[in-house]
């Protein structure tokens, strides 16, 4: 048997495959940025491009075995994760009729009939999430507006599950991903039929649900030929992004992590599936049974960065320079002070889940006679923004909890410069402790891809044999964390202001909800 495990991320901005050792160290890894193509006359409507990033997945998936320099018969296992939400709906014949990412927000009038109906509430109660972005109202505006797919439908699953069964054929969930369909009853980590068929849904396509680490299936002849794995390869259950990232660290309940992607995730973990009367976080299943995950969600923090980088920076930068691009970036942010010299980012709002509304995109405070003052604030500006709305959902989630927090870990990819791991300390006014690896969600993925292989008994063993070690830890200045007292109360207000205007339909928000309280 092989002694190295792959592990395939279909993340919101891009997929990746990455192989890995059973000491956790990464061999390779192969990554394609990917969008998702609006929908021609539907507001907020966003498809998965099911066939295209299929073929991405295949490239990268050949690409990392070739660039670690194995043969196929190497990989011991396989295991998926991606965003969560995402939706997949299967034919008989197993073809994608049709799939939603994470940030599709279509389905308005849908969800504000769920709201009407008292559905929502009931959804928020059994499954811990809002209508907002979950399937509910997906499947009901597909019900409507496309009730041919919807009756072809023959199979469902979440993007994550839809990564195996390309592989194997098979269908199945588990439950780190397959609650953040809001289709689950959280106490039972499995499918709430009461909810299924509240929203008209056929009980027989709902897969079975199977957990974490566990054989779905093995790499078909025909799969094998399109990526490279050998022919029936174990494929294994693999789970949710952020809560792959908490596995992948070893964190357990009572522990606070900041998951910094291209959303952001300010999360802890309870023995308990803890539901906020204030419908303000959400709560999901976690990896490890017997655990859960509550979660504030920083709306497209790391993926302003990137947008940032890619109006902005970029096209001023030869191609040979390209790669050191947030580099650049975070030596100009370095040089300006907290407070950004009176730039202020205005990016997503703290996490509601029953009126997630969020200000328009933009910069507020430019002084236009100070021409050192540019890209450097406005990077740091959204480093600030990030941080403030990432401890705001912590004090949320202290207060829903009861816990205490000494100080919290930050992964993912936003976590590897140094700037924005420091403004983390100083804004929280805790200590922040980066572990060598960065890419924990993968690195979580392919732990339960050898615990599925038989390479270690339990998961509680491939975390003691895999899981990241912290590599710095950052300890936060006195002085800045009292100006960040200030300035965070500024910007908080000065948010609201800009999320009224956008209330308004003077511009247009970065997301508007679908299901809204008013």
């Amino acid at each position: 048997m092989g002694r190295y495990v792959l592990a395939i991320d279909a993340g919101t901005g891009s997929g990746r495959a990455i192989v890995y050792d059973l000491k956790g160290a990464i061999v390779s890894l192969a990554q394609e940025e990917w969008s998702h193509p609006a929908v021609p006359d539907v507001p907020g409507g966003f498809d998965f491009a099911a066939e295209v990033n299929g073929a991405l997945v295949d490239r990268v998936i050949g690409k990392a075995i070739h660039e670690a320099n194995l043969s196929s018969s190497e990989i011991a296992a396989v295991s998926t994760t991606s965003m969560r939400e995402g939706v997949v709906l299967y034919d008989a014949a197993g073809t994608v009729l049709w799939a939603c990412p994470n940030v599709d927000a279509r389905a308005q009038a849908e969800a504000n009939e769920l709201v009407r109906e008292g559905i929502a509430q009931k959804i928020y109660e059994t499954a811990g999430d809002w209508v907002s972005i979950t399937a509910p109202a997906r499947l009901k505006w597909l019900q409507k507006r496309h009730p041919d797919l919807a009756s072809r439908a023959r199979h469902i699953g979440l993007i994550s599950d839809w990564l195996a069964t390309r592989l194997t054929g098979t269908y199945y969930t588990e439950p780190s991903v397959g609650s953040s369909s809001a289709l689950f009853d959280l106490s039972k980590r499995s499918w709430s039929m009461e909810l299924v068929e509240a929203i008209g849904l056929d009980p027989a396509i709902m897969p079975p649900v199977v957990e974490p680490g566990t054989v779905v299936g093995r790499v078909m002849t025909a799969a094998a030929q399109r990526c490279g794995l050998a022919a029936g390869t174990p494929v294994i259950a693999g789970g949710a992004d952020t809560q792959l990232a908490l596995f992948g660290l070893g964190r357990r309940a009572g522990d606070a992590t900041l998951v910094g992607g291209s959303f952001w995730q300010t999360t802890i973990l309870a023995n308990k599936p803890l539901i906020d009367p204030k419908r303000s976080p959400r709560t999901l299943c976690h990896v490890q049974p017997g655990e859960w995950m509550v979660e504030g969600i920083g709306f497209l923090t790391g993926f302003s960065m990137r947008w940032l980088r890619d109006a902005f920076v970029l096209p001023l930068l030869p191609a040979s320079e390209r790669s050191k691009a947030f580099q650049r970036m975070e030596e100009l942010a370095t040089a300006v002070p907290p407070g950004c010299e009176g730039v202020y980012a205005t990016m997503a709002n703290p996490m509601q889940a029953d009126r997630w509304l969020h200000p328009a995109p933009g910069f507020l405070g430019f002084n236009i006679n100070r021409a050192d003052v540019g890209i450097g604030a406005a990077t740091r500006g959204i480093m600030e923004a990030g941080a403030f709305i990432a401890h705001d959902h912590l004090k949320t989630l202290k207060a829903l909890s009861g816990y205490s927090f000494e100080r919290i870990q930050f992964t993912g990819g936003s976590s590897q410069g140094a700037l924005w791991p420091q403004i983390i300390a100083d804004v929280f006014g805790l200590p922040v402790d980066i572990p060598v690896v960065k890419e924990t969600t993968a690195l979580g993925c392919a732990m339960l891809a050898a615990v599925g292989a038989g390479l270690f008994k339990t998961l509680d063993e491939a975390v003691s044999a895999m899981a990241s070690p912290v590599e710095r830890q950052i300890e936060p200045a006195p002085e800045k964390h009292e100006a960040y007292s200030s300035l965070e109360r500024q910007w908080m207000a000065l948010n609201g202001e800009i999320t009224k205007i956008a209330n308004r339909g003077l511009v247009e928000p970065l997301w508007r909800p679908a299901g809204a309280l008013t």
